[in-house]
């Protein structure tokens, strides 16, 4: 195990000198009590406390796991760690306190790993997206999910372990790229929404346009293509993104807009990225009948055929719900009331 560039590496399986320390005192005692007695050996080095230990990415997993304990304090408690070869000489043991890192940190790391060495079991469900008026097939909606040891990840927790691992952006093409394998003759001349994400602020036009070959090598047109782009995303510069979105509409493909009245940027992304299709955030139905819901729909409605854009309400479960948005106007749906997302033959 050897540091790199002054940065904190994880150690292997093999043994290792681990320095622990907290500015909290509940913390230190429970590092005293219960990991230290699990060490092979204590002792002071370059004038503070080293442990060694047999296996030192296992022992930082058991410390993980022991300060996230619900009776324990959880990692974002101040406590550093250290790591160093059990051979190191006395500057490079001083080297390496000083890039002790936050527990967080260590417990990121070693997330991180294991996500990248796990074997998760893709695959891509398609729900339909439907006229309102009289239920005909617009297009469908591409989900990425994946199997891990029997457990079924949603996009959601997908996105969010991917964040913490640090590879959205794979996770960003990869789910695109998946969902035009699977398209087959089921889609016929209908549209293909794929998410697109925005990980920095900004958008991957290299990733997007290799998206866009790849479904124009299938046969696919670039018209088909709708690109939803969150309104969760925290734009660095949305005057950059809204110009990479009108690049990206240029050749060829079709923009939304997702989650649309479930933030407080809505309005200024909605018109600032000019999209064909805005879609209605399913919290919003679900709120429906109320007022406020009422009203957020009349305005993004109006907006959206306005400017030309058709508008979609997500998450609709109730055919009551189903009547109020053709009231209202809207131009097409998506929920379970029109068809859970499904894995649909390929090819």
């Amino acid at each position: 195990m050897n540091a790199v560039k002054g940065t904190f590496q994880l150690p292997g399986a093999d043994p290792v000198l681990v320095l622990l320390g907290s500015s909290d005192p509940a913390v230190v005692q429970h590092l005293d009590e219960s990991l230290i007695a699990e060490a092979d050996s204590v002792d002071i080095r370059s004038g503070v406390l080293w442990m060694e230990v047999t296996n030192g990415r296992a022992f930082l997993g058991h410390l993980v796991d022991s300060l996230s304990n619900g009776s324990k304090p959880g990692p974002h408690v101040a406590v550093k760690v250290a790591v160093a070869d059990v051979d190191s000489s006395p500057q490079e043991l001083v080297q390496q306190a000083l890039m002790a890192a936050d527990l967080d940190q260590v417990a990121t790391l070693l997330e991180q790993e294991a996500l990248t060495n796990a074997q998760l079991d893709y695959e891509v469900r398609y729900q339909p997206i439907v006229r309102l008026g009289n239920r005909s097939v617009v297009g469908f909606e591409a989900l990425i999910r994946a199997r891990l040891d029997g457990e079924i990840l949603g996009a959601a927790e997908l996105i969010e372990r991917a964040s913490r691992g640090g590879w959205l952006d794979e996770l960003d093409q990869l789910s695109r790229q998946l969902a035009i394998r699977g398209v087959g003759p089921w889609l016929g001349a209908g549209l293909l929404f794929l998410n697109m994400m925005a990980p920095d602020g900004t958008f991957d036009l290299a990733a997007a346009r290799r998206t866009i070959r790849h479904a124009e090598d299938i046969g696919l047109d670039a018209d088909q293509l709708v690109f939803e782009a969150t309104e969760r995303n925290r734009y660095a510069n949305i005057d950059l993104a809204a110009a990479q979105l009108t690049k990206l509409r240029n050749a060829g493909v079709r923009i939304a807009i997702d989650d649309v009245g479930d933030g407080y940027s809505s309005l200024r992304v909605a018109t600032s990225f000019k999209p064909d299709v805005l879609k209605l955030a399913g919290d919003l139905i679900a709120a429906l009948p109320s007022a406020e819901a009422t009203a957020i729909i009349r305005a993004v409605v109006d907006l959206g055929h306005r400017t030309g854009a058709w508008v979609v309400a997500e998450g609709v479960e109730t055919e009551a719900q189903a009547k109020l948005l053709r009231t209202l106007e809207v131009d097409w749906g998506q929920g379970v009331l029109f068809g859970p997302p499904e894995v649909r033959p390929a090819g």
